[in-house]
């Protein structure tokens, strides 16, 4: 049900208010894959003491699935950017070492691919990420998007704010448990740090919960609007889409083993029956459309729960 909803609401926001969804698609990863749901974080934990070199293969062979993933639900017109879920790849989870050894080579290539097929990626960076801002600044300029859930506001904007847009940053417990006089606080001092120079983009820190007060939310949005102006500002007509490098060729910062998308190639499936008797390239286009969806539907279990 709480899936099934999504597109009855997604529908109301742009009919009643002229709001798009945040995002199109779904990333993880490679490591939080492994470390979320295949081998857990106690699995992770040992296994990057005793077996580091089979935890970076591992990597690497979700590298083209989740890129295909990813591509694959991603905004066809490049407007909105692909979700990426960050969960397990900041301190203290794993060390800043391990982020360089294996987090970060496994995901970097997948964002800069993104980023030549025409798709921005939001780095919805869930926890603190201080310590890895540096790294993201090796990415392609306006590849991504940062939210800010736990890192410091004033140290994303001073090195991220000059390549990047940034978002969030207000947090949660203030929109549940703050005065009026908090809610506008925070968002004087982000609006002042982040939003100073363009780029910036009014949110709460983390999802938003049912504790959430409506009449904090609604001052959010009030002083946002009547304070996050520019002196000058044109008219608020929607901005030209970004452009961006527009490539129809396969990834080449990964390979993969086998191809991503197909469960079982039509080459295999055909060599079980003796003959064909009817019009085979419609058999092979019927199964690989079939093939296609059950790729994606267990890819999709395994990313969004």
């Amino acid at each position: 049900h709480y899936f099934n909803a999504f597109p009855e609401q997604g529908a109301r926001l742009r009919a009643e208010s002229g709001t798009v969804s945040a995002i199109a698609g779904i990333f993880k990863a490679p490591f939080d894959i492994i470390a979320d749901k295949l081998r857990g974080y106690e699995g992770i934990t040992m296994d990057m003491l005793t077996q580091p070199e089979k935890v970076l293969a591992a990597c690497e062979a979700l590298m083209p699935h989740l890129y295909h993933v990813a591509q694959s639900g991603a905004d066809p017109e490049g407007y909105v950017p692909i979700g990426f879920w960050m969960h397990r790849g900041c301190v203290p989870f794993i060390s800043p070492d391990q982020f360089r050894t294996h987090y970060w080579p496994t995901l970097k290539p997948i964002i800069e691919e993104l980023w030549a097929h025409g798709h921005q990626t939001l780095f919805y960076a869930e926890g603190n990420w201080d310590f890895h801002l540096d790294a993201f600044t090796e990415l392609p300029e306006r590849s991504i998007v940062f939210h800010v859930d736990r890192s410091n506001i004033e140290l994303v904007h001073k090195t991220l704010g000059d390549k990047f847009c940034v978002s969030g940053g207000i947090p949660n417990t203030v929109l549940s448990y703050g005065s009026p006089d908090e809610v506008r606080g925070w968002c004087k001092r982000v609006i002042d740090t982040a939003g100073r120079d363009g780029g910036y983009i009014m949110d709460a820190s983390a999802i938003m919960q049912n504790d959430a007060k409506p009449e904090n939310v609604r001052i959010m949005t009030e002083f946002t609007r009547e304070y996050g102006q520019y002196s000058g500002a044109a008219s608020a007509a929607a901005p030209p889409r970004i452009q961006t490098p527009q490539s129809d060729a396969p990834p080449k910062s990964f390979a993969p083993n086998k191809r991503p998308g197909v469960c079982m190639p039509w080459e295999v499936r055909k060599a079980e029956y003796r003959a064909i008797t009817g019009d085979e390239q419609l058999a092979r286009r019927v199964w690989e459309e079939v093939d296609g969806l059950g790729y994606l539907f267990i890819w999709h279990c395994l990313l969004s729960f």
